[in-house]
């Protein structure tokens, strides 16, 4: 299964603590051979002054596969922590 993950930041929100920002995702999942989309939409990511957490029920609810529910996780937290610098609120 050879899949390409597209991320983009949508908005960038305060979060509930002050020094907490809410980041929304765009997420889009594609099978590379056919194009044919296996996921669009919007997963929320929390970032504070100690990570970059990933709504877990969010990626719970978009995915069955355990590989992609995994997988997912793992890049759109890698995408955000290399973005955390420029992660302004909109």
């Amino acid at each position: 299964m050879s899949v390409q993950f597209l991320f983009e930041v949508e908005s960038v929100q305060p979060g509930e603590q002050s020094d907490e920002k809410l980041v929304l995702v765009s997420t889009d999942l594609l099978y590379k051979s056919s194009g044919e989309t296996i996921f669009n939409g919007i997963i929320p990511v929390r970032v504070n002054e100690h990570g970059v957490f990933v709504s877990i029920q969010a990626i719970s609810s978009a995915f069955t596969s355990k590989y992609l529910r995994t997988e997912t996780l793992f890049r759109l937290k890698r995408y955000i922590k290399r973005m955390r610098d420029y992660l302004d609120l909109d």
